[in-house]
């Protein structure tokens, strides 16, 4: 009898614990991967217009990263924040995008492009959502 009671209460808990630990996964959100971004709201091949800079931040003052090419570049703009207005080629927008840019031999991840320079059609993007704070 001591054996079997035994044998049973270690079984529930080892089901005790596996529920504690694993039974909210279902509800629970994952934190979201640095390395793998979640998918965007807008794509577009090139993303980016031809001699665009991509910064560290939505605004002029900001690090330039690099710089993309005459056929422009590719990738995915994920949500948009207000940052420094500028004023380039007759446009004006203080719209900033926090894009995901393939240059040739490397991928910037969460890096952010002026609206004037993101093939989205409008700024900010229909649909597209503010990036978080």
């Amino acid at each position: 009898m001591f054996q079997r009671s035994a044998r049973l209460t270690a079984a529930g808990l080892a089901a005790g614990t596996a529920l504690a630990l694993f039974g909210g996964a279902g509800t629970s959100q994952a934190a979201p991967s640095i390395s793998r971004p979640a998918p965007s709201t807008v794509q577009a091949s090139p993303i980016l217009q031809p001699n665009s800079n991509i910064r560290t931040g939505p605004g002029t003052s900001y690090r330039i990263l690099n710089t993309s090419g005459p056929e422009g570049a590719t990738g995915v703009a994920k949500c948009y924040a207000r940052g420094e207005r500028v004023t380039a080629g007759g446009y004006t927008t203080n719209v900033w995008y926090q894009v995901t840019v393939h240059f040739p031999g490397h991928t910037y991840y969460f890096v952010w492009a002026w609206g004037g320079n993101v093939n989205v059609g409008a700024d900010p993007a229909p649909g597209m959502e503010v990036c978080p704070a």
